[in-house]
C-alpha cells in the first residue's frame, strides 16, 4: 500500500500532457514558421523563421544566429501580437532565471559612475507570423 502511494503519483506526473503553444486550436509545437520579430531594445525589426516549444520560442536569424525566449502566454490569440523576454546570449533556465553571457569591450576600465543605465525594455521581443 505504501508503494501505491509512491508510485500513483509519480505516474499521474508523467501521464500529464505538457502543455504546447497554441493558436486558433491547434498545437504549433515544434514548427519553424515565417514571422518578423520586433526587438524593443534596438528598434529593430528582423526577418525571421520562430518555433515554438512549451513556453518558449526560439528565433531563427537568416544570418545563422538565434536566441530563445520565454513567451508571455502559452495560447497565441492574436498571430501579430506574440510578446516574450529573452536577451540575445541568455537561455531561459526557468520562468524566473535565465542563463549566459553578456559581452562587454570595457567592463574592466570603467567605474561604478560609468556604467550604463539598464533599458527598462531590453528583453522584450513582438512576434508576429507572416
Amino acid at each position: 500500500m505504501k508503494v501505491l502511494r509512491l508510485v500513483l503519483p509519480a505516474l499521474l506526473l508523467l501521464g500529464t500532457p505538457s502543455m504546447a503553444v497554441e493558436f486558433k486550436g491547434q498545437n504549433i509545437d515544434g514548427q519553424k514558421l515565417l514571422a518578423k520579430a520586433y526587438y524593443y531594445a534596438t528598434g529593430g525589426v528582423y526577418k525571421v523563421q520562430v518555433s515554438f516549444h512549451k513556453k518558449l520560442s526560439t528565433i531563427y536569424f537568416d544570418d545563422g544566429n538565434q536566441t530563445t525566449i520565454q513567451l508571455n502566454q502559452q495560447v497565441i490569440t492574436d498571430s501579430n501580437n506574440i510578446e516574450g523576454f529573452g536577451k540575445i546570449r541568455q537561455y531561459p533556465v526557468s520562468s524566473t532565471f535565465s542563463l549566459g553571457l553578456v559581452y562587454d569591450n570595457n567592463w574592466l576600465g570603467r567605474s561604478d559612475s560609468q556604467l550604463q543605465q539598464s533599458n527598462a525594455l531590453d528583453g522584450l521581443w513582438k512576434i508576429s507570423l507572416e
